[in-house]
């Protein structure tokens, strides 16, 4: 991509982390959701020229996403791509590209969240030194007269032990008819760099200020000796205090969880 669309893919990336970041179990569905997105406007040259027009407004490329996707994809997947739309991508095939890559990093978040980022990595690496080895397999998944459903399914028998973001994406490349064991090492280096810091979901009764926000961020970096990134989540259901889930570890100092502690020994 060009680094005019790299900078808005990035600029949306960072308002979609904290969307996923707060419900983390919808992410593999919004990724598929995403994909799909990108297939459609790569299939119709028609479409992705105007959803990029830089003679139309903004607001005039975000309705014309908005009345192809609408009803067909998540709705906080069409305030994405809608968002997209309303960048500049001097060049039409970029726009798509750029939803397919969400499509990979909502996966890697998925992932991070699910505190088996490092595992997806090591699969990935495997899988491609697996479909290295395994010529036929791999000669079988990339043939484009295969019915993709057909390879797609073959792939998921083949990886299926593994985790579900490793099969998503190894499904998603499988359907994708690109080469396998470049893309796979791809994202083996997507995940590395992911994995450079950590990403704790935090959940508050009220909005956090700023300087709130970046003193949570130094305890945290400290408590795990690395880079720590922050998203919150106002639930006023955890009646005071806050909920920090940072992979495996949760740290549970909401006024509702003191309260259900004490509802329980009651109940004992």
């Amino acid at each position: 991509m060009r680094q005019t669309s790299e900078q808005a893919l990035e600029r949306m990336l960072q308002s979609w982390e904290g969307v996923v970041a707060n419900r983390p179990s919808e992410a593999i569905r919004w990724a598929d959701d995403l994909f799909a997105v990108a297939d459609v406007l790569d299939g119709s040259s028609t479409l992705i020229r105007a959803a990029t027009d830089p003679a139309r407004s903004a607001d005039d490329r975000a309705e014309i996403t908005r009345s192809v996707f609408d009803g067909k994809v998540s709705g906080e997947v069409l305030d994405f791509v809608i968002g997209l739309a309303r960048e500049r991508f001097p060049v039409a095939d970029d726009l798509s590209e750029a939803i397919d890559l969400a499509g990979v990093q909502t996966v890697l978040m998925s992932a991070q969240y699910h505190g088996r980022l490092d595992q997806v990595e090591e699969e990935l690496y495997r899988g491609a030194r697996v479909l290295g080895d395994e010529r036929a397999l791999r000669r079988t998944l990339e043939d484009r007269g295969v019915d993709s459903s057909r390879r797609r399914e073959l792939a998921e028998r083949v990886f299926g032990g593994w985790t579900a973001e490793t099969i998503a994406l190894i499904g998603h490349a499988v359907v994708s008819d690109v080469a396998l064991i470049p893309q796979m090492r791809r994202w083996v280096t997507d995940a590395g760099n992911r994995s450079k810091h950590l990403v704790a979901i935090v959940t508050v009764a009220q909005p956090l200020e700023a300087d709130q926000e970046r003193r949570l961020t130094d305890i945290l970096t400290r408590r795990y000796d690395k880079p720590v990134e922050i998203h919150v989540g106002v639930d006023p259901e955890i009646v005071g205090g806050l909920r920090i889930v940072i992979g495996a570890d949760v740290i549970d100092g909401s006024l509702a969880s003191r309260i259900n502690n004490v509802k329980s020994v009651f109940a004992d």
